[in-house]
């Protein structure tokens, strides 16, 4: 069995190891990093990467991977493990979302088809180089795509939101791949159940693709490259649940149990709410306040709606109801969770919901 390499990190089976992937020098000396750590086993086998912190407040993910990494995890492991824990580590140090380096969403800056972006973008004098971070993630990527079989990508969501599985959509180019999208489609599914948390489809591919989800780090594994992939939202951000901590281990274990890296039987999700409405869902910042307003929400996060049903409450600051006084869901579906707070400016949205999905997933 030979030992799997991350940039200079060398696993070895068996054990765990630890080290740094270079990302780019500072302008203070010294220079950018992301820590890695190879958890290899002593048989060959499937290779699952799991990465967290691409969002500098959300920090859930932190826990659950030091709890995956026992000291016993190699000895026990058929295939390897790979685990970035940070891969913003400028955001974790700032707790801000978006790195001081690059002014723009991480999670937006993973490789997509070269060929078609360079098509589209050939003559333009005025397009911009990618950041340093975007190269970063460009050589990090090739690595994921050279070793992963699986890759699961933990983040955290909305205030007081229900943990759940974000499903991307699986694009194709041309007729003839359509066959390939839809096997990569089965075999993603199959994994998210083994999983087993609630479930919410990405937009639908037109805004998927507007919104350049296809480049994040499960849109980007996914779509350019083939593997099974799915984003984890783990509730409210920067103050861990330690329920959804648990159900969050539990649920990677036992995607490991899945694909036969690890013995046993996969063990039930506890303690946190597991919505099943029947029908697919995708998500939808809804509803929009028709004026400003405070609200009092009358729902709460894991509640199954029904399109008509009440959502809030709407006052002005002296108490009195305006625009009739409650805020109605045009859909049916579920609640996700919140926006911060109860202070809200017209055509805001006050909830985030899983709605019913009727487009395709391919």
């Amino acid at each position: 069995m030979t030992s799997l390499q991350i940039g200079p990190v060398h696993g070895q089976p068996g054990e765990l190891a630890y080290g740094e992937f270079e990302a780019f020098p500072l302008p203070t000396g010294g220079r950018e990093h992301l820590p890695i750590i190879i958890a290899q086993g002593v048989e060959d086998g499937p290779v699952l990467w799991l990465t967290t912190g691409i969002h500098g407040p959300e920090h859930t993910g932190l826990n659950i991977v030091h709890q995956i990494l026992t000291p016993d995890l190699p000895r026990r492991l058929r295939g390897t493990v790979v685990v970035v824990p940070a891969l913003n580590p400028a955001g974790l140090r700032t707790a801000q979302r978006e790195p001081y380096y690059a002014h723009t969403d991480p999670n937006r800056l993973f490789p997509e088809d070269e060929g078609r972006t360079l098509q589209a973008a050939s003559g333009d004098p005025d397009r911009e180089l990618p950041s340093a971070l975007e190269e970063t993630y460009g050589r990090l990527f090739e690595a994921i795509r050279a070793t992963a079989t699986y890759l699961i990508d933990l983040h955290n969501a909305w205030i007081g939101s229900v943990p759940f599985i974000l499903r991307d959509r699986v694009l194709y180019h041309a007729e003839r791949d359509r066959r390939e999208a839809e096997a990569l489609q089965a075999r993603t599914g199959e994994m998210i159940d083994a999983l087993g948390l609630s479930v919410v489809n990405e937009f639908p591919a037109r805004k998927y693709v507007g919104e350049k989800l296809h480049r994040s780090v499960s849109g980007a594994a996914l779509n350019l490259g083939r593997i099974p992939a799915v984003t984890v939202e783990l509730g409210t951000g920067m103050m861990p649940d330690p329920a959804i901590i648990a159900a969050g281990v539990t649920g990677v274990l036992n995607v490991l149990r899945w694909a036969g890296m690890l013995p046993g039987q996969p063990e039930p999700i506890r303690g946190v709410p597991l919505v099943r409405p029947g029908y697919p869902t995708r998500r939808r910042m809804h509803p929009h306040v028709p004026a400003a307003c405070i609200v009092r929400h009358l729902v709460r996060p894991g509640d199954i709606l029904r399109a008509g049903d009440p959502v809030a409450e709407m006052r002005d600051i002296y108490g009195r109801p305006i625009e009739g006084g409650v805020l109605r869901t045009e859909y049916d579906g579920w609640v996700i969770g919140f926006n911060h707070g109860v202070v809200y400016y017209p055509n805001t949205p006050v909830a985030v919901l899983a709605v019913r999905d009727d487009e395709p997933m391919v």
